[in-house]
Formats: C-alpha cells, sequence, structure tokens
C-alpha cells in the first residue's frame, strides 16, 4: 500500500464512524444529526480528494484532524452523559489519538 492511500484511511475511518453517529442522532429524533452527517460527507470527500487537497492546502491534514478530534470528543460527551459504560472510552481514544496525529502533522510540516 503506498503511503497516500495509507494518509486516506484515519479520514475515512472518521468519516463511516461520524456517518453511523449521524445515523444513530436521527434514528433517536436529533436534529444534531445534520452536522454529524455533513461532517462525514466532508470526511470522506477530503479522502476522495485527499492527493489534490493537500497539493493544493498542504496543512488541510491537520485541519481536519483537529475537527474530527473535536466531533469525536462531542460524541464522547454524548455517550457519557447518556450513560453509556464503553464506547465513550472508544471516542475518547480516537480523539486524543486524532490530536496525536495532528501534532506529527504539524511537527512534520514544521521541519519542511
Amino acid at each position: 500500500m503506498n503511503k497516500e492511500k495509507l494518509k486516506k484511511i484515519p479520514h475515512i475511518v472518521s468519516g463511516v464512524i461520524i456517518l453511523l453517529h449521524a445515523w444513530e442522532r436521527f434514528e433517536s429524533a436529533h436534529s444534531t444529526y445534520i452536522i454529524f452527517l455533513l461532517a462525514g460527507i466532508i470526511f470522506l470527500s477530503l479522502a476522495w480528494f485527499h492527493k489534490v487537497l493537500t497539493s493544493k492546502f498542504p496543512l488541510i491534514d491537520i485541519l481536519f484532524y483537529i475537527i474530527e478530534s473535536i466531533l469525536s470528543f462531542v460524541i464522547a460527551y454524548e455517550y457519557f452523559s447518556a450513560g453509556k459504560k464503553g464506547l465513550p472510552y472508544m471516542y475518547l481514544f480516537a480523539a486524543i489519538m486524532q490530536l496525536f496525529a495532528c501534532f506529527m502533522f504539524f511537527s512534520k510540516n514544521k521541519k519542511t
């Protein structure tokens, strides 16, 4: 697998997870599903057009990792508020990993 495909994977995973959360919000009649639906579509679009976007906007990965981590923290908060036990910790872990990826991309781009 080449390097470009590996860079797409986190955005695909985040997009799918956000879309699943949008579906859950839709089924429970929360109007916030629209926000998560749009974010999921945008993340998948970023993955689809990753090579073109990163060539024009080199720091776009950092921006999207920040947005993905914020949404993961929001989802974790919602699940903690709903009394869920294990699932919120997975979202917290995902958010922390996204921030770590953001830090890694930032430090790599700062050097170049």
